[in-house]
């Protein structure tokens, strides 16, 4: 199967079979092999697509010389050894430079889960929102640009119709994280 491909044309059924057919092997790869907690398993996963969906989305990523599993798995390896290296860092330092950088840790991976959240956002908007967000931050295109692709009268127009998409995604974040905390109380 060609994931690249189809990430590009389907990207919301493209990542659920991804999140969905590798979340658990992976996580449980990495608490076996790397001894990490159940949580930063799952984060690094998450991460590991969002990086994966980014890089396709940007062109760093053009081919699979590998199984979309190898790659996926390749990514979270690079994530815990960079997870890893910022603990060892820790264990050197005093206490306030441990706590320090284990709080630069934390703070990265509310990062990563933000972005996440982002994404998975944007993929429930649907189009027009979905479309001009991706134009305007992913592509780079301009308001007059984005406005031809898009059949909008004006730059003006674009812009009134990016703020009203930015405003939307922002109610969609607001309201996940209102489930999020609801879950874990």
């Amino acid at each position: 199967m060609d994931w690249i491909a189809y990430i590009k044309q389907d990207e919301n059924n493209a990542l659920k079979e991804v999140y969905m057919t590798h979340r658990d092997a992976c996580e449980m790869w990495l608490r076996s092999k790397y001894q990490v907690s159940h949580e930063d398993a799952r984060e690094i996963f998450q991460s590991s697509v969002i990086i994966l969906y980014d890089n396709v989305m940007t062109r760093k990523l053009t081919q699979l010389d590998s199984s979309i599993k190898s790659y996926i798995f390749s990514i979270a390896k690079n994530k815990v050894r960079e997870l890893q290296r910022q603990k060892s860092k820790t264990i050197d330092g005093d206490r306030l430079k441990k706590q320090s950088s284990e709080n630069g840790v934390h703070e990265k991976m509310v990062k990563e889960s933000r972005i996440n959240q982002v994404v998975l956002a944007l993929n429930t908007m649907g189009d027009p929102c979905k479309s001009l967000l991706q134009l305007f931050y992913y592509k780079k295109l301009s308001m007059t640009e984005i406005g031809t692709l898009m059949g909008y009268k004006n730059a003006d127009t674009v812009k009134n119709q990016k703020y009203k998409c930015l405003r939307r995604l922002q109610k969609l974040l607001h309201h996940h994280k209102d489930i999020e905390q609801s879950i874990e109380t």
